[in-house]
């Protein structure tokens, strides 16, 4: 399931399940509104050590939370920045780079 659908809009005949309807809706509608109802996780990311990396994440806006898993394939430790230097679109991308790992490695990574 991709997104949260938006409930039928009906009128239901007893006021008391009329208000748990509408309870209901507006619970939904809350949800959906959260940035982590439409989180996505790219899978597989290669980032070249010391190599500013645009990753595409399809959110259709700039995220508010973005986070690397466990690298793979590092020959030492490093690290994993974000790149918020105007350089790309944030809407579309976001810009990654991995420092200090000494290889290619490969991370999944979460935006909201």
């Amino acid at each position: 399931m991709n997104r949260i659908t938006k409930t039928d809009d009906i009128k239901l005949e007893s006021d008391a399940a009329e208000r748990v309807r509408r309870s209901h809706a507006q619970a939904i509608k809350d949800l959906a509104a959260l940035p982590s109802s439409s989180m996505k996780v790219i899978a597989d990311v290669q980032l070249l050590d010391g190599v500013p990396t645009p990753v595409a994440h399809t959110l259709g806006r700039a995220p508010t939370f973005v986070r690397e898993s466990a690298p793979r394939g590092a020959a030492s430790s490093g690290r994993i920045d974000e790149i918020r230097d105007g350089t790309v679109d944030r809407s579309v991308y976001v810009l990654l780079k991995a420092t200090g790992w000494g290889a290619t490695i490969i991370v999944d990574v979460q935006v909201m």
